[in-house]
């Protein structure tokens, strides 16, 4: 399989539309290798309104089903799944304007109709070598991906020991840039960021956590329960100590990136990809992680809804039992009653909406998906 993406779009788009839906691609871990008129597309797949300006781009993902690949609903490959949703949230009107290949091979069914076989030789060719960029010259123990947008993460053995590797794209070298400097400003001050052991043009290796914060699910949903008291205190402190540093750790959250080290219990927090250092510090209360990034801001951003608004309620509460100002404020026997007396009321309240949205928006995510997917005729 050619790990390929073909996503059309409809003249009647803005003339930005190619540029929003390259960086859609781009923010799913894919590379725009061309872009066409959709009139030359012989195959006639497309609405017939597509056609008139029309256009077509051939996109690649070199770690695409690197894997065992993984089916999603509407189209073969849950990474093109992925793409498609963010690409389709991100264009206007994406039912009347959009279409993408349901799997990889009408992908390269279409890409070499599109492309002359000296292009196609060059975009296999351009294929082999980001996955040669991306290759571990260290013994790989295990895959610890998720997702491979902007990193692939590997269990390596490093001068005799565990290791981590996270091995950057092209594409996204600028969040390798990120990572490093917070790290290396941080690192010095607490222990809580991972140690870095080395580092390359594209990749750095950190030390091995041991990680014992189990995390629970019940009918596939993770339960949401408090971490232990005392290490809330101490996430406590090493947010004040970040934004007093001028950083904003925007992907920062106890829900997706805090342990809990095995061997000392001690918090350690991984994944800065999206620090930003500010100009000045800010008050904890003010940072884009705790309180959401404006729209009008320009740092980069988690592909998450939730950080255009107030993450705190689904992203830290949860997961601190207290308030924003009692997590950064009250003391501990205050924080005590709030967690004991205040949070089991406030959580309840809050599952049973979190579960109707959550039905919400996967049956809206799997509408979406349904009007914009290519099938072949």
């Amino acid at each position: 399989m050619i790990p390929l993406c073909v996503v059309l779009l409809s003249g009647g788009l803005p003339d930005n539309a190619a540029e929003t839906a390259s960086e859609a691609l781009k923010n799913r871990g894919f590379e725009v290798f061309a872009e066409r008129a959709l009139a030359g597309l012989a195959r006639g797949l497309a609405p017939e309104a597509f056609h008139s300006g029309g256009r077509v781009l051939i996109a690649f993902n070199a770690l695409m089903s690197e894997s065992s690949p993984r089916r999603g609903k509407a189209f073969a490959e849950v990474e093109v799944e992925k793409a498609v949703h963010l690409l389709a949230t991100a264009l206007a009107n994406a039912p009347d304007h959009l279409r993408v290949a349901e799997d990889a091979r009408l992908a390269e069914i279409l890409a070499r109709d599109l492309l002359s076989p000296e292009e196609f030789e060059r975009l296999e060719a351009l294929i082999g070598e980001r996955r040669a960029e991306m290759s571990c010259d260290l013994p790989v123990l295990a895959d610890l991906s998720r997702f491979k947008y902007r990193a692939k993460v590997e269990l390596v053995e490093w001068n005799g020991q565990k290791a981590v590797k996270k091995t950057f794209r092209r594409t996204a070298m600028d969040a390798m840039e990120r990572e490093l400097a917070f790290c290396d400003d941080i690192a010095p001050r607490s222990g809580v960021p991972p140690r870095i052991l080395d580092r390359t043009e594209n990749a750095i290796v950190f030390e091995c956590i041991d990680n014992t914060l189990k995390i629970r699910r019940l009918l596939g949903f993770r339960l949401p329960i408090p971490l232990p008291l005392s290490k809330v205190r101490k996430m406590a402190d090493f947010v004040r100590l970040a934004v007093a540093r001028g950083w904003d750790p925007i992907d920062l959250t106890p829900r997706d990136n805090i342990l809990i080290d095995g061997s000392t219990g001690a918090l350690r927090a991984i994944d800065f990809e999206f620090a930003h250092r500010r100009e000045t510090p800010v008050r904890a209360e003010e940072s884009f992680f705790l309180s959401g990034v404006p729209e009008a801001a320009t740092v980069a951003r988690p592909l998450n809804q939730a950080m255009s608004e107030d993450p705190y309620p689904s992203k830290w509460r949860p997961f601190t039992g207290l308030s924003k100002h009692s997590f950064l404020h009250n003391p501990a026997w205050m924080q005590m009653i709030e967690r004991v007396l205040v949070h089991p009321i406030w959580l309840t309240v809050r599952s049973a909406g979190a579960i109707l949205r959550r039905r919400r928006h996967a049956a809206a995510r799997d509408d979406l998906l349904d009007a914009v997917v290519l099938r072949y005729r």
